[in-house]
């Protein structure tokens, strides 16, 4: 199997810049966090987007499945070298790799291979970063990847608050727009509403 643009990977979205490629390693209906209990968003009571999106529309779904699919028929490095060939067959310029737009990490493989993944882009200028909200997960050996626990540190934390005035001290609220911050990439602390 291959990376092939509007198949299994997309560069941007209503958020993201077209400069960012999106891959999720397993869609939201299949979220190994909120099978766990360890998704904040379900926690709270709210309502999931990314499974909204699978439940109400088509196409989501199967769009996902097949990404994991892909990601579970690829090594890293072969994973690397396709991402980066598909980068430089587009007109603008790739700066980074974000996982996980929906769903999570299965186990602590799809954890390495990401790693690793991020290592070989990071070789090219090609930023990695996800948002994870496996907090079982042993992150030590995490260095070039960029992780923003979902509700909890690693590099970054992805917070979600219910009230602007919730907000801890040192966090700062997404602005709900990734084409102008960039926090997530540099694994800032953040809060976000329910959206």
């Amino acid at each position: 199997m291959e990376l092939q643009h509007r198949r299994t990977i997309k560069f941007g979205n209503r958020k993201v810049p077209v400069t960012t490629g999106i891959f999720n390693v397993c869609s939201a209906t299949d979220c190994p966090s909120r099978k766990l209990g360890l998704c904040q968003v379900i926690n709270a009571g709210k309502r999931c987007y990314a499974l909204r999106d699978e439940k109400y529309f088509p196409g989501p779904l199967g769009y996902r499945r097949r990404q994991e699919r892909l990601w579970d028929s690829l090594t890293a490095d072969q994973f690397a070298d396709q991402f980066i060939s598909l980068a430089g067959r587009r007109r603008t310029l790739t700066k980074a790799l974000r996982l996980n737009e929906a769903g999570d990490f299965r186990n602590q493989d799809d954890l390495r291979k990401a790693e690793a993944i991020a290592r070989r882009l990071a070789e090219v200028e090609v930023a990695t970063y996800c948002y994870t909200a496996r907090r079982d997960l042993d992150f030590s050996d995490v260095h070039t990847m960029t992780v923003n626990g979902s509700g909890f540190k690693v590099h970054g934390e992805f917070k979600m608050i219910l009230t602007p005035e919730e907000r801890p001290t040192g966090y700062t609220m997404c602005v709900g727009d990734c084409k102008v911050c960039s926090r997530c990439v540099f694994g800032k602390l953040t809060c976000v509403l329910p959206h």
